[in-house]
């Protein structure tokens, strides 16, 4: 079996490539139809379609993707995620921490990526320069002029 959204109650089935097996549990949230889409997008990340490949991994973006969905409820927000608008996630991307905004980031490309729909411009930002820094990453050194000279 592989790595699937269960729609009824919503969940996330997934088989890793040593054989483990884990569900998660998507039920009960406040949007549905986000809940469902993101779910859709973490699909494309799991082994076998992506490289996420371990149950405490999957576990850090389900936590993610609820996160987000209890966010953009509390706004208001009842749509999916065709129905999300760059500024929306810009202010929830710029209001959280560097590992949510990166995980909810990748969800969103994976729907896209699985044949979802988005709105004008929401790829684009998603696939974009984040606005929280993760702290594992470092700056660039300088570039060196043409000339050699520093």
């Amino acid at each position: 079996m592989p790595t699937m959204v269960v729609e009824e109650p919503l969940g996330i089935v997934c088989v890793f490539s040593d054989g483990s097996r884990a569900e998660f549990g998507l039920d009960g949230l406040p949007n549905p139809f986000l809940a469902r889409d993101l779910a859709v997008g973490l699909v494309e990340l799991i082994h076998p379609h992506g490289s996420v490949d371990a149950a405490g991994s999957v576990h850090h973006y389900v936590r993610s993707l609820r996160t987000m969905v209890k966010s953009l409820a509390g706004q208001g927000f009842g749509g999916g995620a065709g129905d999300l608008r760059r500024g929306q996630l810009a202010q929830f991307w710029m209001a959280g921490p560097a590992p949510l905004e990166a995980m909810t980031r990748s969800l969103v490309e994976g729907f896209a990526r699985s044949g979802g729909v988005l709105g004008e411009g929401v790829l684009e930002l998603a696939a974009g320069r984040h606005f929280n820094i993760q702290p594992f990453r470092q700056a660039l050194p300088p570039y060196r002029r043409p000339n050699g000279s520093g």
